[in-house]
């Protein structure tokens, strides 16, 4: 028994509190893992339970080795926002050239209301902008937001604030509760005596296929209607190294091989197969043509899983070192007493966007395996929530009880709700939006995961709510961090 209590509260020499200290990140993350499997009325925090888990052991004082605890979060919050950046990246330019322009302007409108309304709480009520800007990062469900505060506040002042991972932690659950209350609402209130939903919504198909399908009957009219008849449609995946980052213009398929791509499937965005477009490696595309000619294109193309299944580790260590570096370049602004930095959220994250779109140019392979990012992509998380709950633990209870903290709910729930009921007035009535596509853009603007998969269980038949959301999820994941780094910078 002795020797347990000693593993757990860190009084054995174990090297420097080296296992003692991985003995309670492991065991916070693995609680938090299974805890986050539950659902509470089909809602669930997910990964989220990974933070309350290491409040509650550090509110038993079981935390790490200080320095460890520093090491591990840093490190875990640049494997999460690179590897975001590596999933964005590739539609984060196409998104727009997609039509995607009205939609991210909206995204953009509920960043901006958002980081207003924060601004707002803070001078009417007095409450810290570190509090507050904890509070809006926990309101939209931003991880990184709160990563790029706490180190924008630590690069200023030389030491960690607690108060933005407590404003978080408090704000987090309402925040995803809340855009969902929020999509409820914005269809009692606007969608009540307009269109029939099921009219509206589920009778239309989305503009991708639509496009997807005028293309087809595009390449199928330049041919015989007897040779029409025989023509198929097949999805191939990219292969082949050697078609990274060629054009469709050059690679002429249609006048060697007979067949076309129509669609570009790339990072959950359906692309225009335009004579411009750049292939890379890892895409969807689609194909008409003849079964011969789709045949040959398969074995250009490659249209190998096994090929794709081999994960590529270069772009994602040389990437993550190029932000570093960029992350810790000083930028000085006129005014402002001392530079500026990007930090270890925005610089990986900036890095990995420009590398993973811009890198097929210059025949680089950016393509890295789904489960690859994923494996790469949940560690880093869970790795930093669970650093940042043991971090802030210790005044969690206190701070809720004796401190106010009860209030900050409030000003979670206000955050989060009022920019998505503007912007669902403006989307209703301003940009003529289908509710489905409306409320993937919304969830999309908060990345909001739980709230995406409400939008998708609306009609399980449709992908409307999912082109929205991976349409201006890009931006705003590259807006949510830049904003709460900024609201620190210049706002402390």
């Amino acid at each position: 028994m002795e020797f347990l209590k000693s593993l757990f509260d860190g009084t054995q020499a174990w090297s420097g509190g080296v296992a003692h200290s991985i003995l309670v990140l492991a065991l916070v993350i693995a609680i938090g893992k299974v805890l986050g499997k539950y659902k509470i009325k089909g809602i669930s925090l997910g990964v989220t339970w990974v933070l309350f888990t290491g409040i509650l052991f550090s509110h038993f004082n079981m935390t790490l080795n200080a320095d460890l605890l520093h090491f591990m979060k840093e490190f875990g919050l640049i494997l999460f926002v690179y590897s975001i950046g590596l999933q964005v990246g590739p539609g984060f330019f196409s998104s727009f050239k997609a039509g995607g322009v009205k939609l991210n302007l909206l995204a953009v409108l509920v960043c901006v209301l958002g980081a207003a309304t924060a601004r707002a709480l803070h001078f009417a009520t007095g409450t810290e902008m570190t509090t507050m800007t904890g509070i809006m990062s926990g309101a939209v469900t931003n991880t990184p937001g709160l990563g790029a505060a706490q180190t924008a506040y630590s690069d200023m002042f030389g030491s960690n604030s607690p108060d933005i991972a407590l404003g978080y932690a408090v704000a987090y659950p309402l925040g995803v509760v809340g855009a969902i209350l929020s999509f409820i609402l914005i269809r009692k209130l606007f969608y009540r005596n307009g269109p029939v939903l099921q009219k509206v919504e589920k009778g239309t198909e989305n503009d991708s296929r639509r496009e997807e399908k005028e293309a087809e009957a595009a390449i199928i009219s330049k041919h015989s209607e007897a040779a029409a008849t025989k023509f198929i449609s097949r999805r191939i995946l990219i292969s082949k190294r050697s078609l990274n980052g060629r054009t469709l213009e050059d690679l002429k398929f249609e006048e060697i091989l007979g067949a076309s791509i129509t669609r570009v499937r790339r990072a959950g965005l359906d692309l225009r197969a335009t004579p411009g477009l750049r292939l890379q490696y890892g895409d969807l595309v689609t194909v008409v043509g003849s079964r011969e000619s789709v045949a040959s294109m398969e074995k250009v193309l490659g249209n190998s899983m096994r090929r794709l299944d081999e994960p590529n580790l270069v772009p994602i260590f040389f990437g993550i070192a190029l932000g570093v570096i960029l992350g810790s370049i000083p930028i000085a602004f006129p005014g402002m007493p001392q530079a500026v930095k990007l930090g270890l959220a925005g610089g990986p994250l900036i890095v990995s966007i420009l590398i993973s779109y811009f890198g097929p140019r210059i025949n680089i392979i950016t393509y890295t395996t789904p489960s690859a990012n994923l494996m790469l992509r949940e560690t880093g998380i869970c790795l930093f929530l669970a650093c940042v709950g043991l971090e802030a633990g210790s005044n969690f209870v206190d701070t809720i009880v004796n401190k106010g903290g009860y209030i900050w709910i409030a000003f979670g729930a206000l955050i989060t709700m009022l920019p998505l009921l503007i912007c669902g007035l403006i989307g209703r009535f301003g940009m003529k939006l289908n509710y489905l596509t409306l409320i993937g853009v919304l969830s999309g603007s908060t990345t909001n995961p739980p709230a995406l998969a409400y939008s998708n269980d609306i009609d399980k038949n449709s992908d409307e709510a999912s082109v929205g959301y991976a349409t201006v999820y890009p931006l705003t994941m590259f807006l949510r961090v830049l904003i709460a780094q900024m609201m620190i910078l210049f706002l402390c």
